[in-house]
């Protein structure tokens, strides 16, 4: 049967992991990689692998909770520089225009100031989306960032598209560079390795060339 689920999937660039690991063995043979938290959600089996082939063999496994967090370990996933190896995306489910002075979302929290088109975005707390992002975070759709505006719910947020030319069935992207993940890492007071590790069984997994 199809699936007619709306779109949740975080992609795991096999190019960028292999370009951060061949950087790192260029100035580290010696360094530790670290699989624990199934290597932070990008998937253990794959990270060694790949480590694997670029020398590396020393590895922490879930069986040292307590080790510390390797230098290495956000260079590899590209999160404070490199290339970023995970990028989450969801769709554009629903288009609404509101007028100046509509509210979104629940309580309230945020109030139009000018005649506005948004988008309804089928990512939410229950796929690991910080709430703490609610009012704050952006997003990415064709290049540009869009707020999110209104608070974060189960399954859906919204973001502010007035500027845009956004149809249903478009995607919008989150934690694809280095400043989105660093924002969404300060809005949510969370460490960044954090956030993908935290994305919940809904998120669809695959790894691209």
């Amino acid at each position: 049967m199809p699936n007619n689920s709306p779109r949740r999937r975080v992609e795991f660039s096999r190019s960028a992991l292999d370009s951060n690991l061949a950087a790192l063995a260029a100035s580290s043979i010696d360094a530790i990689i670290d699989l624990r938290c199934d290597a932070y959600g990008h998937g253990a089996d794959w990270v060694r692998d790949a480590a694997e082939s670029h020398g590396f063999d020393s590895f922490l496994a879930d069986d040292e909770p307590f080790a510390p967090i390797p230098s290495a370990t956000t260079a590899i996933f590209g999160i404070n520089g490199g290339a970023r190896v995970a990028t989450l995306s969801a769709e554009i489910v629903a288009v609404k225009h509101i007028a100046a002075g509509e509210h979104v979302s629940y309580g309230y929290t945020w109030t139009a100031d000018r005649s506005s088109q948004l988008g309804l975005v089928s990512l939410g707390f229950a796929d690991g989306l910080p709430r703490a992002g609610s009012n704050v975070a952006t997003m990415t759709i064709e290049g540009h960032r869009v707020p999110v505006v209104g608070r974060i719910a189960m399954d859906q947020c919204v973001v502010d598209i007035t500027d845009l030319s956004v149809t249903v069935g478009s995607t919008v992207s989150l934690w694809d560079s280095v400043d989105s993940i660093a924002e969404w890492s300060t809005c949510a007071r969370r460490d960044p390795l954090s956030l993908v590790s935290g994305l919940s069984w809904r998120v669809e997994r695959s790894w691209v060339s």
